[in-house]
């Protein structure tokens, strides 16, 4: 939890900073649905730290690609800071194991829920902007996203990578580096067949990763999406993977 001085110091590491004021943290690591929180929840920050979130990945774009077209950086934007992609960077952070939640959101996993690490992690940004100024957050989102470009020598190819079918390109990757290939279980369905939501999880290279879809479909794709992201953090690439 945040109160911890041990976890707190490892979430430090992780972003490369020290927050002088633990309090402020804490709030930034508190759901309104905790009982005890009061006022003191994470919105207003989320609210500030959508913002900084925003200019911080616009920046990076725009120095890392200098011959980028307005529409190609929007696109990139928009798939690193959407909902999926912000709480794919909590889960980097492991931020769901310091949140504050009510009961209600423990019984209903929470800590896993794509939109709840999203506004975590913006909150956790505006902290970093309030108490170490811009600078630092920035680098704290270089530090972060930075990664994701791998070795995209201009935008197209970065646009080219993301926009691809996530499950063939998991699927090659295995198959190159001549692994199993992976494989996809519905571990969940909620809601009327009408309107189901799927959960489904794919397994490869020792690996599991959960992604939700209206369908199996998509669900299966959004799970092959945060494995390879995974895999990503992992320094496992293909790029990486053929030279062991």
């Amino acid at each position: 939890m945040p109160r911890d001085a041990d976890r707190v110091k490892e979430l430090e590491t992780s972003l490369g900073v020290r927050f002088p004021d633990k309090a402020l943290l804490d709030r930034a690591l508190t759901h309104s649905s905790c009982e005890a929180a009061g006022d003191a929840d994470y919105q207003r920050l989320e609210f500030l730290g959508d913002e900084v979130v925003g200019l911080a990945v616009s920046t990076l774009l725009y120095r890392r690609f200098p011959d980028a077209e307005e529409g190609d950086l929007t696109r990139a934007r928009a798939h690193l800071i959407d909902e999926t992609g912000l709480a794919g960077t909590a889960r980097s952070l492991d931020l769901g194991a310091f949140l504050l939640l009510g009961k209600g959101e423990e019984k209903t996993s929470g800590r896993e829920k794509d939109s709840i690490l999203a506004d975590a992690f913006e909150a956790l940004m505006a902290v970093v902007y309030l108490s170490l100024g811009w600078e630092a957050a920035f680098a704290v989102v270089e530090r972060l996203f930075a990664p994701r470009f791998g070795s995209a020598p201009d935008i197209a190819s970065f646009l080219c990578r993301i926009d691809r079918d996530h499950k063939t390109h998991l699927q090659e990757i295995l198959q190159q580096l001549g692994r199993p290939l992976p494989t996809y279980e519905v571990v969940g369905k909620q809601g009327p067949d009408h309107e189901a939501l799927f959960t489904v999880e794919c397994r490869a290279l020792g690996f599991s990763a959960r992604g939700e879809g209206r369908n199996r479909k998509k669900a299966e794709q959004e799970a092959a999406r945060r494995l390879l992201a995974l895999m990503r953090e992992k320094e496992l690439s293909p790029e990486r993977e053929d030279t062991r």
